[in-house]
């Protein structure tokens, strides 16, 4: 574990113990961004801990200032897709083939949730999902494969988590679920 000034880690005391207002909260996510004097490792920390407090208590705010909740799953998909589509032929899949809002999002059960999936003429899936189920949750990337349909609930399915760092042994992963499913 990479260890954090004690500058930073006042501020990060201050930032999740305190109350700070929107504005306050809203300079420091700015001054955090033009400070020269911290790592890039206390940095992302610092933001971290501004963002989830602007999401809980200012998510209007939030959304102008930050993006929306769901820009990091989009961009790390967007990104895995467009190098799956030059690796793999997407022209049968049987569900639409482009980063998609899952159902579990939709619904308010989980805070994110984006995947990529591919479906054979076999009724045989797999997918990479951008999962976060709870704002204070860390997000996680889920990979499954295995039939899907009613026919099919009983079988077995194949599913492992990653965390995000390790995006590249979930994307091997889910390379070798779609030679299983992509004929």
């Amino acid at each position: 574990m990479t260890e954090i000034s004690q500058r930073v880690q006042k501020a990060l005391n201050y930032i999740e113990a305190k109350e700070p207002s929107k504005t306050e909260l809203i300079n420091f996510f700015n001054q955090i961004n033009k400070d020269e004097k911290i790592t890039d490792h206390e940095r992302e920390i610092l933001i971290e801990s501004v963002e989830k407090q602007m999401r809980i208590k200012f998510p209007k705010s939030a959304k102008k200032i930050l993006g929306g909740k769901s820009a990091k799953a989009q961009e790390l998909l967007e990104e895995i897709f467009d190098l799956l589509k030059k690796e793999f032929d997407w022209s049968k899949n049987k569900v639409k083939s482009k980063v998609k809002v899952g159902g579990k999002m939709i619904s308010g059960e989980w805070f994110v949730d984006w995947y990529i999936s591919y479906k054979n003429d076999d009724g045989y899936s797999t997918g990479f999902a951008y999962i976060q189920k709870k704002l204070e949750d860390e997000p996680f990337l889920l990979i499954t494969y295995g039939r899907v349909g009613q026919k099919y609930e009983n079988e077995d399915k194949e599913e492992q988590n990653f965390p995000t760092e390790l995006k590249e042994d979930a994307l091997k992963l889910y390379k070798s679920f779609l030679l299983k499913t992509i004929k």
